[in-house]
């Protein structure tokens, strides 16, 4: 038997490379050799990632591909797969996810009841249903299947339905954090979606979701359907630009047809009175770079922290959309060392970079100016191209050296966005272009600060 979907082509390159990524993503995650059947994961991942899958009738089937055929007749009627396929279908990374989780979950669970379970029934069924997943044990599994007697046949489908579920919701959960990073690093946008979808990468990504700081940040953000509706745009007026209006003028490059149907006369006239109907056309101008200060003091420590670095990934998310490089740097009483995200970055630079966010706890005093000066010097020494903005995010009560930070933003031609978090610095609000004050930390803010 070579797989179990009719209309799978299991000889196909890519179809192979599917069921080897699977394989090697659970090896890497659980640190297990494992000698699994390569169809029954292409079929797992295929049952996710195709609009309609259909399984193959029972009467194609020996007894020794019986296991495996139950097993995804469960994962086809199930409503957790229903519910997912709105956003699985033609969705790699959220079908590898799902697939590889579902898989790694349910061997967990079989090998947990086979060290645990108080039953011989249920340490028996759980060896079967084994046997049945892994490659070179088909024999073994074939006569067992002749042995049983309805009992055990009985306990035999008992447990695959129990393991089943139990795989199959955890594997939602890691789905569903991998599909909120997506969408909040922009990589479901129409055109980027190509260039940033992580399969390649599920293994660090699952692990990441699986974290649980960034856990708490991923499902804080995803209660925020407004959270990829706002870019920020800048144009100039250019006779080759893209069509947005009409005018007056005597621009002949820009002369709407119509004005042709006109007599000769009449049009000399109008010409000479720059009254001919024109189109008016723009080209969007590139927009510098988001730079984001993130205060970890020993005062953020805990809500405040988390809403800052939520607050960091939107603002990478919108960076993306924009098409702008972005830059991170922690500080407390130090700046800490840069982070860079270049616009067309690969996912591997995305991941670490939300990897980096996870690790950071609140500890140390607080330096403002310092942060904001450190992050002048970044543009100006060439580090940081093009800087049009500096966000600081704090919480922090302390003297800012005005003159030198004025003088600093000035120099680096950079303006600067201040969110004070639950408190207020008369010092930092007069330095800054835009200031900002929040409260509550909740999705709210969170959306005033990347609108801002």
């Amino acid at each position: 038997m070579t797989g179990y979907l009719i209309g799978i082509d299991y000889e196909d390159p890519i179809t192979k490379y599917r069921g080897d990524r699977i394989l090697y993503t659970i090896k890497r995650i659980s640190g297990k050799e494992l000698n699994m059947d390569s169809d029954f994961l292409v079929d797992t991942y295929y049952t996710h990632y195709l609009p309609l899958p259909i399984l193959k009738s029972k009467s194609d089937l020996n007894k020794e591909d019986m296991i495996k055929h139950s097993l995804l007749n469960m994962m086809l009627s199930s409503d957790i797969v229903l519910r997912n396929r709105n956003y699985s279908i033609a969705n790699s990374a959220v079908s590898m996810a799902l697939s590889v989780s579902y898989v790694q979950n349910l061997i967990e669970e079989l090998e947990k009841i086979k060290r645990t379970s108080q039953s011989a029934e249920e340490r028996e069924a759980a060896e079967q249903i084994l046997n049945g997943l892994m490659k070179g044990n088909s024999g073994k599994e074939g006569n067992n299947e002749q042995k049983q007697n309805s009992q055990q046949s009985q306990n035999l489908q008992k447990m695959m339905k129990q393991v089943h579920e139990k795989a199959l919701s955890k594997a939602e959960e890691d789905a569903n954090s991998v599909r909120s990073m997506q969408r909040i690093v922009g990589g479901n946008g129409a055109g980027i979606g190509s260039s940033l979808n992580f399969e390649g990468d599920i293994h660090e990504v699952l692990r990441l979701a699986r974290n649980t700081e960034i856990k708490k940040i991923l499902e804080f953000l995803s209660g925020i359907p407004k959270l990829g509706s706002f870019t920020k745009k800048k144009t100039t007026r250019y006779s080759r630009g893209e069509l947005f209006g009409y005018e007056e003028g005597s621009d002949l490059e820009r002369l709407v047809p119509s004005e042709l149907a006109m007599p000769e006369e009449l049009f000399d006239v109008k010409l000479a009175e720059s009254q001919l109907l024109l189109y008016q056309k723009q080209i969007k101008e590139s927009l510098g770079p988001i730079y984001l200060l993130l205060d970890k003091s020993g005062s953020m420590d805990g809500e405040k922290i988390l809403w800052a670095k939520a607050v960091a990934l939107a603002l990478y998310s919108r960076a993306r959309r924009e098409n702008r490089d972005f830059y991170l740097r922690f500080f407390d009483n130090i700046p800490y060392p840069l982070i860079k995200v270049i616009k067309n970055a690969k996912s591997k630079d995305v991941i670490k970079m939300i990897e980096y966010i996870g690790k950071i706890r609140g500890g140390g005093g607080t330096d403002i100016s310092r942060s904001v000066i450190s992050a002048c010097e970044d543009i100006k020494d060439g580090h940081v191209k093009g800087a049009s903005e500096v966000i600081i995010l704090t919480d922090g009560e302390d003297k800012i050296a005005e003159t030198t930070v004025r003088r600093s933003l000035r120099d680096s031609n950079s303006s600067l966005i201040s969110v004070m978090m639950r408190g207020d610095n008369a010092d930092l609000r007069r330095i800054s272009d835009i200031y900002l004050v929040v409260y509550k930390l909740d999705q709210q803010d969170l959306l005033k600060v990347v609108e801002a």
